[in-house]
């Protein structure tokens, strides 16, 4: 299915998965998941998004989010992974990229799929270990049960739209909850998750339709926001070289004037290294777009030459079947 258009949809909710770079864990400790916590709650002011549930396991985060009509999923997803790639990096002196490849993204409908899809994220540390969720630290699920003792997380989850789904009153809306998570109908599950694991929209017929409708006949304005991306990309990418031209320029003649001035200025050395960083990042994404790319035309030709070698293989072993009936037929 092709990716969905650059637009927000009413009532859509965004299953968003980033996954870390195979040699990489994305936290390797409780200060990189608080950090990333953080961002999640900056930029949850900034792009007035909602954020339904969160989990964080050694080299993925997995957020439930519905983003407002103003901003789009993407912009959310750069400046979160952008800003946390840079905190990683200098934390650890690495270089480089620090995610696989582009989040991924599955477009749910909110009605009837908002609970369950929180509970199917809860659920995940369980299939890392059988050890009870209340004892896993970095997710949601404390907060709707009740149990999370850091407020500034409790504060910026939305669990209030999910909580009023069950019948009953106060506090024993977290109880349901958590009977809910930890105690579900099997067979209704394993549909659930079975689903989860294959689909890229996941709704009801209407909502299916509605999808279909719109990857069909796209809005204008999502080809305009469309356009608009590409042109910046490219603008921003000439820019960056300008920028560091420039930059390398004034370096030297910095360096010329006084060099004592170089050593006690730590805030020009850090945007170096930022600029050093965000260049290296851009090239090592286009490096791996290119070897994907290369290897896709590699594929194909791989698959057209055994179609073409089959079909020569099979004319020539016709050819040899007539020749030899040929020749028995003079033989007689």
């Amino acid at each position: 299915m092709p990716r969905f258009p650059r637009v927000n949809l009413e009532g859509a909710l965004y299953y968003i998965t980033t996954k870390a770079d195979y040699k990489l864990n994305l936290f390797r400790d409780e200060g990189d998941n608080t950090r990333y916590i953080s961002f999640l709650a900056e930029y949850k002011q900034s792009y007035n998004f909602k954020l339904y549930a969160f989990l964080l396991t050694s080299k993925e985060s997995h957020l439930l989010i519905e983003p407002s009509q103003q901003y789009t999923v993407s912009q959310i997803m750069h400046d979160v992974n952008a800003n946390y790639t840079k905190y990683y990096n200098k934390k650890y002196e690495k270089k480089g990229h620090l995610f696989e490849e582009r989040f991924k993204a599955v477009l749910i409908e909110k009605d009837g799929y908002l609970l369950k899809m929180t509970r199917f994220i809860h659920r995940i540390p369980l299939k890392i270990d059988s050890s009870p969720l209340c004892d896993y630290r970095w997710s949601s699920y404390l907060s709707y049960i009740g149990r999370e003792e850091d407020k500034n997380i409790s504060a910026n989850i939305d669990y209030t739209d999910v909580l009023n789904s069950f019948p009953v009153s106060g506090d024993n809306r977290m109880e349901a909850y958590r009977s809910f998570t930890e105690n579900p109908d099997k067979k209704e599950l394993l549909e659930f998750e079975s689903r989860m694991h294959r689909a890229s929209v996941v709704g009801s017929e209407e909502f299916m339709d509605r999808i279909k409708q719109i990857l069909d006949n796209p809005p204008p304005e999502a080809d305009d926001l469309l356009a608009e991306a590409e042109a910046w990309r490219g603008a921003a990418r000439k820019k960056m070289g300008v920028m560091a031209l420039v930059l390398v320029v004034f370096i030297l003649i910095f360096l010329g004037v006084n060099s004592s001035l170089w050593k006690g200025n730590a805030k020009l050395k850090r945007e170096i290294k930022e600029v050093n960083l965000e260049k290296d990042e851009i090239f090592a994404r286009d490096l791996i777009d290119s070897k994907k790319q290369i290897s896709r035309e590699l594929e194909e030709k791989y698959r057209a030459d055994m179609v073409s070698y089959k079909a020569a293989a099979t004319r020539l072993q016709e050819l040899e079947n007539k020749e030899r009936k040929e020749q028995d037929k003079d033989k007689k």
